[in-house]
C-alpha cells in the first residue's frame, strides 16, 4: 500500500477497493459518507437513523467486496442504490408514522417583504410542497439529480431503472413542479 498512488479516479479506486486496499476504502468512505448521509437524512428526517443507514450501506459494500461481488463499474450509483433500497425498506416498516405538516402561515407573503434568509426558508418550503405533489419515483429522480447531484447513469443505477425512464420521470416531475408553482402564484425565477 503506497501513499503515492493516485486513487482519485473512481474506476481505479474501485479496483483497489476490490483488493480491500485500506487507503482506497478510506477514500471511498470520505468521499461518499456526507452525500449519502444528506440523502438518507432528507428521507428519514432523523440524524441517528440516517447515520445508521449509511453505516449499513458501507457494511453492505464491505461484505460484497469480501465475497468478490459488489459494484463493478459505477461505485456512486451502486452506493446510492443500496441506500435507496434501505430507505424504501424503512418506509415500508414505518408507513404509519406521523409526519409533521408543513407550515401554511407563509403563503401569500410578498417576496420583497422577506429578508434573504427567510426567503430561502420560504423557497425551501415551497420546493418541499412541490416535491410532495410528485409521484414517489419522480421525487426520487429529482432528489438524486438536483439535490444529490447524480448524473443520469448514476440515478438509473441507484433506482434500478433505464436511462430513458429516468429522463422521462425527470421531465414529468419538473413539469408537475412548474405547474404546482404556477397554480400557487409562485414566480418561476429558477430554471427547473
Amino acid at each position: 500500500m503506497s501513499g503515492t498512488r493516485d486513487i482519485g479516479d473512481e474506476q481505479r479506486l474501485l479496483q483497489l477497493a476490490r483488493q480491500l486496499d485500506e487507503a482506497a476504502l478510506t477514500t471511498i468512505f470520505d468521499r461518499y459518507y456526507e452525500p449519502l448521509y444528506r440523502y438518507a437524512h432528507r428521507h428519514l428526517g432523523i440524524a441517528t437513523a440516517a447515520e445508521d443507514l449509511v453505516a449499513e450501506v458501507f457494511q453492505s459494500f464491505l461484505e460484497e467486496l469480501k465475497i468478490q461481488r459488489g459494484p463493478s463499474t459505477n461505485l456512486k450509483g451502486w452506493l446510492y442504490r443500496v441506500a435507496h433500497n434501505l430507505i424504501v425498506d424503512d418506509a415500508r416498516r414505518n408507513k404509519h408514522r406521523i409526519h409533521e405538516p408543513l407550515d401554511e402561515n407563509l403563503h401569500g407573503i410578498e417576496e420583497e417583504e422577506l429578508p434573504d434568509t427567510l426567503q430561502g426558508s420560504v423557497a425551501k418550503q415551497l420546493t418541499e410542497r412541490a416535491l410532495a405533489q410528485l409521484t414517489d419515483k419522480q421525487r426520487d429522480v429529482l432528489v438524486l439529480r438536483y439535490i444529490q447531484g447524480l448524473d443520469i447513469d448514476e440515478v438509473a443505477q441507484a433506482l434500478n431503472m433505464t436511462q430513458g425512464t429516468v429522463k422521462s420521470l425527470q421531465f414529468r416531475g419538473l413539469e408537475a413542479m412548474r405547474r404546482y408553482l404556477k397554480e400557487n402564484g409562485i414566480k418561476n425565477e429558477m430554471d427547473l
